[in-house]
């Protein structure tokens, strides 16, 4: 294939700069790929984000510090990390990160810390720029850049854009949107001070049950929260704990290709029963299962993925996105005391009452029974709708009147390629923009958790390094290397 070089640097600009866009930067940066980076991140730091710019002391990484790191060819960078900076006096003491086995969770704002630590040199070298604004808007010059208009009315030309918004803000449910604007409704559950502002002994409603729903509770405890909570969802599944996994588990499911979601689904419970006759809990099962996600997802056709995620997205979000062993200790702690509980149902009516608490309805699940009862506080913590990611984000928003970006068609984000390029509106491949982190899981599949999210960030930058060889003609990076063997 002949080659066509790029004569000057290509101009990348990340937008986002949270743990996707972060290590994408800092991937970029270490392999010295002849580009420009900027990443435009509001934060004063980069790789916090939603996730990790929390200064709740309550808020804990969900996967131990072993399995978490930029480099996914140095899986205890982290861990490394945490002994260096621990020995240096640098971290303050957390006598609560040692969940016993070795297995260390530390605060999220911890894990932040360390990916601000490992871009750092690169910033202060100039490898990496960022910009503490927002993109309000987006043209498209004539030669196929992109011109960008930052909130600070700066101007920025990318050659290549890169998408990391990460996880759009979780929607109000219809049936709560006449509490909108009033003060029983809670529609930011990160923020801290709605969440300070619960009464002690309230009547709590959380809407939904998954993390973010145990990140709300553990974080009223540690108030002093004395109250009531009632949690609300589809199925009425709270996320799972961690348990103890001996030794991985050694199930394939990829050899033989899975024949559809019902096939994927009958070697997962045949793996736990073999997982557990050799002591092994469940864990190490689903584990397995998201090691092989991609390869998984991407053997899947678009019926088999819309089945799973119809009958098992619940089933496995709960699985799957497990919570710390210190979270989980104040949910089994609040259960045992009758003041948490976990309902299965579907809300039917919220009315606002002359006293300043709502009252609830809703209907069981499986059943046509109507329950009601009084809340002073309604937490919304349904997750992020990421099937309304472009309305609410004007660099996407922007993106889309040019017919640059469409909608994941499984409401998963934002269409892609398995080499993460973006799709536009008639399906054709974009060579200037790319998605990273989380939008880009209608395709890649599992890409939520960090380990996953610097993996394909990696996958990323070798992409742009193989555009920034070959221009718009790149191979892919299976052919690059077979030829660079040749």
């Amino acid at each position: 294939m002949p080659m066509s070089h790029v004569t000057a640097p290509l101009r990348v600009v990340i937008v986002g700069g949270g743990l996707s866009g972060a290590s994408l930067a800092w991937h970029l940066a270490q392999m010295q790929v002849p580009v420009v980076v900027t990443v435009i991140e509001p934060r004063a730091e980069l790789g916090r984000g939603l996730a990790y710019s929390t200064t709740e002391p309550t808020h804990r990484i969900n996967v131990p510090a072993h399995r978490m790191s930029l480099d996914p060819d140095h899986h205890d960078d982290f861990a490394d990390w945490l002994r260096e900076a621990a020995a240096s006096g640098r971290l303050p003491p957390d006598d609560q990160a040692d969940a016993g086995r070795g297995d260390l969770f530390p605060r999220r704002e911890v894990f932040g810390q360390y990916v601000a630590d490992r871009l750092a040199p690169h910033l202060q070298a100039g490898a990496v720029r960022h910009l503490r604004a927002r993109v309000q808007d987006i043209q498209r010059n004539e030669d196929g850049s992109l011109l960008l208009h930052l909130s600070d009315d700066g101007l920025v030309r990318a050659d290549l854009l890169v998408l990391a918004t990460g996880h759009p803000p979780p929607a109000v449910p219809k049936v709560l949107a006449g509490l909108s604007g009033q003060g029983p409704l809670v529609a930011d559950p990160y923020d801290p001070a709605q969440l300070a502002r619960v009464p002690k002994d309230a009547r709590v409603l959380i809407m939904g049950a998954a993390l973010t729903s145990a990140d709300v509770i553990a974080t009223l405890d540690r108030q002093g929260f004395q109250g009531q909570i009632t949690c609300i969802s589809r199925h009425g599944l709270r996320s799972r704990g961690h348990g103890e996994v001996i030794r991985e588990s050694e199930v394939d499911f990829t050899d033989p290709p899975l024949q559809g979601a019902s096939d994927l689904l009958r070697r997962v419970r045949h793996a736990i029963v073999d997982d557990l006759a050799q002591g092994q809990g469940w864990q190490a099962t689903i584990q397995r299962v998201r090691d092989q996600g991609g390869a998984i997802w991407t053997a899947l056709d678009s019926a088999a993925r819309r089945r799973l995620l119809r009958h098992l997205r619940t089933y496995w979000d709960v699985h799957r996105f497990r919570i710390a062993p210190q979270v989980e200790a104040v949910l089994d702690r609040l259960i045992g005391a009758g003041r948490l509980r976990y309902l299965a149902g579907h809300l039917t009516s919220a009315m606002p009452q002359a006293d300043g608490s709502v009252q609830v309805a809703w209907r069981l699940r499986g059943t046509r029974q109507i329950q009601r009862q009084p809340f002073d506080r309604v937490i919304v913590t349904t997750g992020p709708a990421h099937d309304r990611c472009i309305d609410g984000n004007p660099a996407l928003s922007a993106l889309a009147r040019l017919g640059l970006i469409a909608p994941d068609p499984l409401g998963l984000g934002l269409d892609t390629t398995l080499r993460g390029w973006a799709r536009d509106p008639k399906g054709r491949d974009s060579d200037r923009v790319l998605i990273a982190g989380p939008l880009a899981r209608g395709q890649v599949g599992e890409l939520v958790g960090a380990p996953e999210c610097s993996v394909h960030s990696l996958h990323l930058a070798q992409e742009i390094a193989l555009h920034a060889t070959f221009g718009p003609t790149a191979p892919s990076i299976e052919h690059a290397r077979a030829v660079g063997q040749d």
